[in-house]
Formats: C-alpha cells, structure tokens, sequence
C-alpha cells in the first residue's frame, strides 16, 4: 500500500452503520467515487466516516476494494490470511483447502432443515461469481445458500397486486380469471432472498471469506432472522478453521 493511502483514514460500511465524522475532502472523495466510479454504489445506501489529507490520495484499487461491501450488500468479511512467505504453491493450496471447507460446512442445508436453525427452506447452489479484476479477486469459489418461497409467500401481495385485487372486486367478478393469473406468475417468480458464502484469492495474496445477500430484487422481502442463522454459523465455522491453521502453522 502507497504511502498516501497509508496517510488516508477512511471507512465505508452499508446502511447507516458507522458513527462518527468524515473531513471535507473525505466527504468529497466518497460522492465523487459514489457518483462517477463505483457500480456497487448504485441505488444502494452507505455511511462512512474518517478523513483524506488534501496532500493524500487513494489508489482506484483501494477505493473499488473499499466500495465492494454494497455488493449484496456485505454481510461478513473475515480475513484467513495469506499462503505463507508469499508462496504461490502453498496460497493455491489454502485457497483449495478452505474452498472445500466451505462446500462441505453448505452441505448442513441442504435437504432438511433440522439442526439448522431455520424457519425458511434452502437451496444450495454453486456461486456463479467469477474472478473479478475490478474487485481485486483472482480466484472464486463458493455457493449460494437460497430461501425458497413459503405458503406465506404464496399467499403476500405487493401493494400493487392488492390496488389491483381492489379494483377487480370493484368492477364485479366476470373478468377476474384472465388477471388473476398473471399475479400468481409474479408471485411465483419473486426473488425470495440469501446468502451468498465467498471463498476469495486477491491480488494482494490474501485469503479471505465474504457473505453477502444475494437472490434479491426489488420486491424481496429481507429475511433478516435467517440471514443472521446462516452468517453466524458460517462465521463460527471460517474463525474455527482459521483457528486450528494458526496453532499448526498452515
């Protein structure tokens, strides 16, 4: 890392998370990156705070590093480390070691939901989130973690289907039938929401885990309780990993 961002001092966190204060010139930094450079900062909400000397600056690396959190958004990130002395061999073989780790930790939700905690059905998938340069990742593995609908999900309406519902029981019940279906196909079709669990490799020779939402439009209604099972028992399972590999030395 360059001597000015080393100089620089800031923080960007989704919601309205952070407390504390930003300088001017952070401030300023951050709405420029926010309106002109950063995809993830698209209808998306964040906070930051710190501050950015006016002889300082920071690297397009280290702002799209910085801005990756309102991918999904960010639910997690945990560090693992690195490979050992910058060694290519030994990196790819952690990387492998804990990618397999987090396949096999999946595997607990898949078919039943006993013993996981959770109120709402899953389907495990592979992640189809590749390598990415702009996010600093070379290597990407991982698999989403997906709620499925429920028989209270069959039965929500937005407020649009029910203004729509309302005005059908308005005008009598001849032409029901033709309108209804189409609702039902929006109903069926909604994004219901989960967890997507990140194994990454970055350009910097770092191993690190991320969660993040992911399945989500604009219409999907955040399953906060479940979101919360999921990401402490993956949290739980990476610090325990990262644990045992720290008394071995590997």
């Amino acid at each position: 890392e360059s001597s000015d961002n080393m100089d620089a001092n800031i923080s960007i966190l989704p919601g309205d998370s952070l407390d504390g204060g930003i300088g001017p010139n952070a401030a300023a930094n951050v709405l420029l990156q926010a309106m002109a450079f950063q995809p993830y900062a698209r209808n998306s909400t964040l906070c930051s705070t710190g501050s950015i000397p006016v002889e300082s600056s920071i690297d397009e690396a280290s702002w799209n590093d910085k801005f990756l959190c309102l991918s999904g958004p960010e639910l997690l990130r945990i560090d693992a480390g690195v490979g050992g002395d910058s060694d290519v061999a030994v990196l790819d073989t952690k990387f492998e070691q804990l990618a397999q780790y987090v396949r096999e930790w999946s595997t607990v939700y898949e078919g039943s939901r006993k013993g996981t905690g959770l109120t709402t059905p899953v389907l495990v998938r592979n992640s189809r989130k590749g390598p990415s340069k702009f996010d600093g990742v070379v290597a990407r593995e991982g698999v989403r973690i997906l709620f499925q609908t429920t028989n209270t999900g069959d039965r929500y309406k937005s407020a649009t289907e029910e203004k729509q519902l309302e005005k059908e029981r308005n005008d009598g019940g001849s032409k029901k039938t033709p309108s209804s279906s189409p609702a039902q196909g929006i109903v069926k079709g909604r994004k219901e929401g989960g967890v997507e669990v990140l194994v990454e490799k970055t350009v910097n020779g770092h191993i690190r885990v991320r969660a993040r939402r992911c399945n989500t439009d604009h219409k999907t209604i955040v399953k906060e309780m479940s979101e919360e099972v999921i990401v402490k028992s993956f949290q739980k399972a990476v610090e325990a990993w990262v644990g045992a590999r720290t008394v071995t030395g590997f």
